[in-house]
C-alpha cells in the first residue's frame, strides 16, 4: 500500500475518526492532496464517512473512520492468544465438538461425493490450507494438506494436529486415517479417506 494511505489508516487507527484537514495538519501535507488518498481508500473500501460537520462558512468537513476491512489490515495476536488457550487440556469429545464447530462453516448441507469434496477442497483453502484431493481409479481418495496455518503452535501443541483430523473427518463426512505430517517434518499432511463421504 502507498505509504501517504498507510500513515491515514495508522492515523484514524489511533484516533479513531478524522477530517481531512486533521488529517493534512497531521502529515504535514495540503488538504487537497489528503482528499486524493481520502477517495482513494474509500474507493477500496477501507474508510467511510461517519458524518459531515457544518459551521456556517466555508466547506463542510467530512469526518472519516475505518471500515472493517480496513481493521483486518492492522496486525492480529491470535497465536498468542492459541498459546494461552492451548494448555487447557481438550478431551477428545469436546476436540470433536471443536471441529464440527468449525466445519459449518463449509455449507455442506446437501452435498455428497464429489461434489462434497470439492467444495471441501475449496473451503479449506479459503482459510489457507493448500488442500488438494488425489484418486486414482479404483483406489483410495487422498486428501493433502500443503499449509498448515498454525504451523508454529502445532509443533507445540499436538492437540492441533488431533483437532485437523477430526475437522478433516468432519468436513469429508468419513473416517480419515492421517499417513504423514507437516509438524512431523513431512512435506504435506496426508489423510486417507476410509469410505465415500455421506
Amino acid at each position: 500500500m502507498q505509504a501517504t494511505r498507510a500513515r491515514i489508516l495508522q492515523i484514524l487507527r489511533e484516533k479513531g475518526e478524522a477530517t481531512a484537514v486533521e488529517l493534512a495538519t497531521r502529515l504535514g501535507l495540503r488538504a487537497v492532496t489528503v482528499r486524493h488518498h481520502l477517495r482513494v481508500l474509500r474507493e477500496d473500501g477501507l474508510i467511510r464517512e461517519v458524518r459531515t460537520l457544518r459551521n456556517g462558512r466555508g466547506r463542510p468537513r467530512i469526518v472519516f473512520t475505518l471500515t472493517e476491512a480496513a481493521n483486518r489490515l492492522f496486525p492480529r495476536n491470535y497465536e498468542g492468544l492459541v498459546r494461552h488457550l492451548l494448555p487447557i487440556a481438550l478431551s477428545s469429545k469436546e476436540i470433536r465438538q471443536v471441529a464440527r464447530s468449525m466445519s459449518q462453516e463449509a455449507n455442506l448441507q446437501g452435498l455428497t461425493g464429489q461434489a462434497r469434496l470439492s467444495r471441501v477442497v475449496s473451503f479449506l483453502n479459503e482459510k489457507g490450507y493448500v488442500a488438494r484431493l488425489e484418486t486414482s481409479g479404483n483406489g483410495p481418495t487422498w486428501l493433502e494438506i500443503r499449509n498448515c496455518p498454525y504451523l508454529e503452535v502445532a509443533r507445540e501443541r499436538g492437540e492441533l494436529c488431533a483437532l485437523d483430523s477430526a475437522l478433516m473427518e468432519e468436513l469429508v463426512g468419513a473416517p480419515v486415517e492421517r499417513i504423514s505430517c507437516i509438524t512431523h517434518g513431512d512435506p504435506a499432511c496426508r489423510y486417507r479417506i476410509r469410505s465415500e463421504t455421506a
